[in-house]
């Protein structure tokens, strides 16, 4: 077992393309690290460079104390899980968990060994004599899994093994995905897109845009204190409300479009630099949770907004509503490589939000509701720069 370690590596393919820039990542013996972000962002190249399928134009990798920046991956102790399962059909699910360990020439009767440890992990020995094309998705990615664990390797990678299954099935698989990662305890990264994967299976969460690490930290830190406007926006579902807002210049008021929402000294004792912005144009992130219904035995705070949509979820009500202040939105096409801010992009007025809220209220599209305004959980961020305002 080891840890793995990425010490500012970049990939620049031939065609000049940086895929990835200067990252520096820790994954610790025995974590599941996640890397999550959207299509393009460099994901996968981070698991190919540390597989060694792909070389690294600069930077080290190391794994627990060795570099491996020169090891063809053969060498590397590596088992990968892929999104396709890449089974052979003429062979059994024994056969094929199996299959690279004897070509390793490893004694039939560890080989056995191996495989049924593995498939109890994974609940798999009822099916071992089937064929894969007698399988489900679900059942067929397991085997793939299987393949991985027998080979007991240093270090385990997976490259969106749950995208090509059904949602109900994916969510039982996260589960056993991490309950088998805990077992086998094995350095793991996983890549996807999916942020409920990664909020749900990481022990830590690595956010890429555009080959730049924006933000590592545990799920629910990112979810509650993020860098900036993008892992704000990124994470979370439905996404952070994010809007443009005028601070007065004593920090008592914050100005949304046409309406005003009163702030209490206690906001400079949780983000003292807002200090520096008296009077001045913020970013406001405001998680849909943090929008209940306003109500008399609720004090404080409101916004009102125009109802047009309205998802009754069972447990829950998602709203959604506009209001008149100018909406933020990222300006991908504008962000640069040699710049480390994330530029805030053009707005328009009038901004949809959602609010979550119990399923005990009445609300109707075409209405006139008020939220309540939880400003504990107010997040604020540089108009210019994207970076959140903390100290």
């Amino acid at each position: 077992m080891s840890s793995v370690s990425l010490e500012k590596v970049t990939k620049i393919y031939p065609n000049g393309f940086e895929a990835v820039s200067d990252l520096d990542l820790q994954i610790e013996d025995g974590e599941l690290m996640v890397v999550v972000g959207p299509s393009g962002c460099g994901k996968t190249t981070v698991l190919r460079m540390i597989a060694g399928l792909e070389n690294i134009s600069s930077g080290t990798v190391r794994f627990g104390d060795e570099v491996v920046n020169d090891v063809p991956p053969k060498n590397r102790d590596v088992a990968m899980v892929f999104q396709s399962y890449a089974l052979y059909p003429q062979m059994t699910v024994a056969q094929n968990i199996g299959f690279a360990l004897k070509m390793k020439r490893i004694p039939k009767i560890e080989v056995d060994r191996r495989v049924r440890e593995a498939a109890s992990v994974l609940g798999l020995t009822e099916w071992l004599d089937r064929k894969p094309t007698q399988l489900s998705g679900g059942q067929r990615q397991r085997v793939a899994m299987g393949r991985a664990i027998v080979r007991e390797p240093k270090v385990f990678l997976m490259d969106e093994p749950l995208s090509n299954l059904d949602a109900k099935l994916r969510v039982q698989l996260r589960a056993e995905i991490s309950r088998v990662q805990q077992r086998i305890g094995v350095a793991t990264l996983y890549v996807t897109h999916d942020q409920t994967e990664a909020m749900t299976l990481g022990h830590r969460v690595a956010v890429l845009r555009d080959g730049v690490l924006q933000q590592c930290d545990a799920p629910q830190v990112l979810y509650d204190r993020p860098k900036n406007i993008f892992v704000a926006g990124f994470i979370g579902s439905p996404a952070m409300n994010l809007l443009e807002g005028v601070l007065s210049a004593n920090l008592d008021v914050l100005t949304l479009g046409s309406q005003k929402v009163s702030l209490t000294p206690a906001i400079l004792s949780r983000l003292p630099g807002l200090r520096q912005y008296t009077g001045r144009a913020v970013v406001v992130g405001i998680r849909p949770e943090d929008l209940p219904a306003a109500s008399a035995e609720r004090p404080g705070p409101v916004l009102t907004g125009d109802v047009h949509l309205v998802e009754a979820l069972g447990a829950e009500i998602l709203v959604h509503f506009v209001i008149d202040a100018p909406v933020v939105q990222l300006d991908d096409s504008s962000v640069t490589k040699d710049s480390d801010e994330i530029l805030v992009g053009p707005t328009s007025s009038g901004s949809e939000c959602v609010a979550r809220i119990e399923p005990r209220h009445t609300v109707r599209s075409g209405d006139r509701f008020s939220f309540g305004v939880s400003e504990d959980r107010l997040e604020f961020f540089d108009i210019e720069s994207g970076l959140a305002i903390w100290d």
